[in-house]
């Protein structure tokens, strides 16, 4: 009888990599989930079939020692990862991460256009949503706020979420309540004395659906188009979702756990 597949999901912050764990581990594969990337434990590795890297930035160590110890590895590119390597210009740090481009025995994608960024083809699989959590009947809360805006700190991080447009949209609509918030990897950490403006760090992923649900719209802008989770996550909590300034209505089908475990097992199946 042949033995489960061994799979390390490799990733910082929550919920995209511990979430895939958790996703594969019920299909039957052994998954687990680090988020210990600074230095890669070989013997940890040793145990694997699989290295599953999410985020080029911080699982590429993984990558490269995955590849030494002769196991197989996937790599999954988000928005600010394809866009983040398109604009690299040091030529060493390019040839660090075409290397580790090169070492990956595959690579997904969460949008089509990201391909063109990294000109590594691959597979086109945007992260699932947890089904249990984000869906409109399951938390039942009047919206107080109207506006939630994602804009992580960080100088990079202003320019490419658009805080100014943000913080403008405020002055410019003092009678809507605008929440801006950041992520667990990037909190957002903005002082204003703008008095319809509030910022929150970030919250847990299990207390986002109430989040969500405190507010009218979610509204998007970057400069670096991807597929963000945030936008279908509200639209499964009842939100009006604006995108880089187009409203959105469809979710994809991969969002769901399920056929999202269908399309990664057959990826992954390509590696065995």
């Amino acid at each position: 009888m042949r033995r489960p597949l061994r799979v390390l999901v490799v990733g910082v912050g929550s919920p995209n990599a511990d979430l895939v764990a958790e996703i594969l581990a019920e299909t039957g594969v052994h998954a687990e989930w680090t988020d210990r990337v600074k230095f890669p434990d070989p013997f940890l590795i040793r145990r694997f079939d699989v290295v599953y890297g999410i985020y080029l930035q911080t699982c590429s160590r993984y990558i490269l020692v995955a590849r030494l110890l002769g196991r197989k590895t996937l790599l999954h590119f988000v928005g600010s990862d394809a866009y983040w390597l398109a604009r690299e210009r040091s030529f060493w740090r390019q040839a660090y991460w075409s290397l580790v481009l090169v070492l990956s025995n595959a690579v997904l994608y969460v949008s089509p256009h990201l391909e063109q960024l990294t000109r590594r083809k691959g597979f086109i699989l945007p992260f699932p949503i947890s089904g249990e959590y984000f869906t409109e009947a399951k938390v039942d809360i009047v919206p107080d706020r109207d506006v939630l805006y994602y804009c992580p700190s960080g100088s990079v991080n202003e320019k490419i979420y658009r805080l100014s447009w943000i913080l403008e949209y405020a002055r410019m609509h003092q009678d809507e309540k605008i929440t801006i918030i950041g992520n667990i990897a990037h909190p957002a950490h903005y002082k204003t004395n703008l008095p319809n403006v509030k910022v929150i760090p970030y919250v847990d992923r299990f207390e986002m659906p109430s989040l969500y649900k405190r507010h009218k719209r979610l509204i998007r802008m970057t400069t670096e188009d991807g597929l963000p989770r945030m936008v279908h996550e509200a639209l499964r909590c009842g939100l009006t979702v604006v995108f880089n300034g187009k409203e959105v209505s469809d979710i994809p089908r991969e969002r769901d756990p399920e056929l999202f475990a269908c399309h990664i097992l057959r990826v992954l199946r390509t590696l065995r």
